[in-house]
C-alpha cells in the first residue's frame, strides 16, 4: 500500500528531484533505480518541508542539500532507521521539530540513503589531495593536541567528558565525510551560520591534523 501510495502521490514531482540529484552528484555512481525511488520517497514525506536548502542555523533541521558531501551513506541509513534527538541531546534545547521515525523498510532506507548521497556541493567543499583515512599516529597525536590547545573540549564530548554546547564528537568519524570536516573547520560560519564556533583561523596543516584526529574518532 505504501509504494502504490508514493507513486500516485508524486509521480509527477520526482522529474524535478531526480533533475536536483543529476546536477549534484559528484564521484559517486550509486544505484540509479535506488535513487529514483529515493527520490520519490523524499517528495513523499515530505523532508523538504523541514530541510529547506537555506536551513542550517543553530535548533532547526538542517540543510540536506549538500547531505552527500556530509554524511557516510551507512551513518544516513542508521540515523534513518533509528531517528534519535542528536541536537537535543548535545544541547539540552528542545529543538523546535523532531525528525520522526517513518518505519521505514531496509529497502526504503537504502533508496533514501542512496537520493540524499547524490546531494554535493562542488563550490564549497572539494576532494581533499591527502587522504584523512591513512592512520598517521602522529598526524593524529598532533591533531589530539591541537583539540587540547584550543580547549574544543569545552564545547564538544569525547569518551564522556567535555562540555555540552557542541555536539558529541565520539563517532565522527563514522559519520561525516573527511572533506566536509576539514572545509567545515576552515570556515564553521559559512555552514552553520550563528554557531558559538568561531572561525579559528587554523593552518591547513593545523586543519589536516585536526581533521584526522576527528576521523579516527570512530
Amino acid at each position: 500500500m505504501r509504494a502504490k501510495f508514493i507513486l500516485i502521490s508524486f509521480l509527477a514531482s520526482a522529474i524535478d528531484v531526480l533533475s536536483l540529484a543529476g546536477a549534484g552528484a559528484q564521484n559517486i555512481s550509486p544505484n540509479p533505480d535506488a535513487v529514483a525511488t529515493g527520490a520519490m520517497l523524499y517528495q513523499a514525506l515530505r523532508c523538504g518541508l523541514c530541510h529547506e536548502v537555506s536551513a542550517g542555523g543553530l535548533n532547526t533541521p538542517p540543510s540536506l542539500a549538500n547531505a552527500g558531501d556530509k554524511f557516510q551513506t551507512t551513518w544516513i541509513e542508521a540515523y534513518l532507521k533509528a531517528p534519535h534527538r542528536r541536537r537535543w541531546e548535545s544541547t539540552g534545547v528542545r529543538p523546535i521539530l523532531r525528525m520522526p521515525n517513518f518505519l521505514l523498510s531496509d529497502e526504503e532506507v537504502r533508496a533514501l540513503a542512496a537520493f540524499l548521497s547524490t546531494q554535493r556541493d562542488t563550490t564549497r567543499i572539494k576532494q581533499l589531495s591527502f587522504d584523512l583515512r591513512v592512520n598517521d599516529s602522529a598526524i593524529v597525536a598532533e591533531g589530539k593536541q591541537i583539540f587540547q590547545e584550543y580547549a574544543c573540549y569545552g564545547c564538544h564530548k569525547i569518551a564522556g567528558e567535555g562540555g555540552e554546547v557542541g555536539p558529541d564528537l565520539n563517532g565522527v568519524g563514522s559519520r561525516l565525510q573527511p572533506p566536509y570536516l576539514a572545509a567545515f573547520l576552515r570556515n564553521p560560519q559559512a555552514f552553520i551560520p550563528g554557531s558559538p564556533m568561531k572561525n579559528l583561523d587554523l593552518w591547513e596543516e593545523e586543519v589536516q591534523a585536526l581533521a584526522a584526529y576527528l576521523i579516527s574518532l570512530e
